[in-house]
């Protein structure tokens, strides 16, 4: 299927919005292209096949670049991804998707062209590009709500946290991933750019590659806050357990004389000199008292509780 791409530019003696050109980019289906282009088919699919792609891609085969991508969702980052395949020729740019989503992206590009379009190169670093417009925006909110999660454990709101933290290591590791891969995409087009002698080309991948690599920078200091977030959840669960223990441990000290006591009075002796004494309890019971209120201001004197 042939999709036209259509490009305005506006010129300074043009009247209206401006007309332009149209250039195709061709969408085929998985099976249309391994019947096509065998060969380029089995180097870029690696011979796993289509269902098989994990990653985003770029390789040079004989003045051909070919490769995958693989797009993770911006609701559910580490949940299936949105894949396909492309091939750049210096001729053409073709797609390979089954699911019609490149035919909705392309759609959604219409009135969002980022370059002139006049070479097939171009159509793909538009759609890199367009891939990106918004990630930036979507990692501040992603940041916000690191934010979010650091507040409620500062007001020992810490229902679910490690669920939340987990799912957040999981969406920042695959976003970390994606990011990594699109900018080694920009690198080795770049470099195919450069050998072709495309300076231009060369520079708008160069470009795309740092662009993709300040994401992947991003999410690494993401990565790296959730980690201090979950280091600060566990610091805080162990200082409650060091607080349960050291209650537990005044407890005891506080009734261990009193055991003593009650240990030494309760062997019943016929000997004993306070068995018969008439206020041989109430005085036990004085003792026990003094004890533990000397106790009580003794730790708080040394401030352990």
């Amino acid at each position: 299927m042939k999709y036209h791409w259509s490009e305005h530019r506006k010129g300074d003696g043009d009247a209206g919005a401006g007309a332009g050109q149209s250039h195709s980019v061709e969408i085929l289906s998985m099976e249309e292209f391994r019947k096509s282009w065998p060969d380029i088919y089995r180097r870029t699919f690696s011979g796993s096949g289509p269902d098989h792609i994990r990653f985003c891609k770029a390789d040079v085969l004989r003045g051909t670049v070919a490769g995958t991508f693989a797009i993770p969702s911006k609701e559910d980052p580490s949940g299936d991804k949105q894949v396909f395949g492309y091939c750049l020729t210096r001729e053409q740019l073709i797609f390979m998707d089954d699911s019609g989503y490149v035919r909705r992206l392309l759609d959604e590009m219409q009135d969002y062209q980022m370059t002139d379009v006049s070479s097939p190169s171009l159509q793909l670093f538009d759609v890199m590009e367009y891939l990106l417009k918004e990630d930036v925006i979507f990692l501040q909110q992603y940041d916000d709500s690191l934010t979010r999660l650091e507040e409620g454990l500062l007001k020992r709101e810490t229902e679910e946290f490690d669920v939340r933290i987990l799912a957040a290591r999981k969406d920042l590791s695959a976003l970390s991933a994606y990011y990594e891969q699109l900018s080694d995409m920009g690198e080795t087009l770049q470099q195919d750019a450069a050998e072709r002698g495309n300076e231009r080309d060369s520079l708008l991948f160069g470009l795309f590659s740092d662009k993709a690599g300040r994401l992947y920078s991003t999410v690494q200091m993401m990565k790296e806050y959730s980690m201090q977030l979950r280091e600060m959840h566990q610091t805080q669960v162990d200082i409650r357990q060091n607080e349960i223990m050291k209650f537990l441990t005044i407890v005891t000290t506080v009734f261990m004389p009193l055991s003593l006591i009650a240990g030494w009075y309760g062997m019943n002796f016929v000997s004993m000199p306070e068995l018969k004494f008439p206020y041989g309890y109430a005085v036990v019971c004085i003792v026990c008292l003094l004890i533990v209120a000397l106790e009580i201001w003794f730790f708080k004197r040394k401030k352990w509780f």
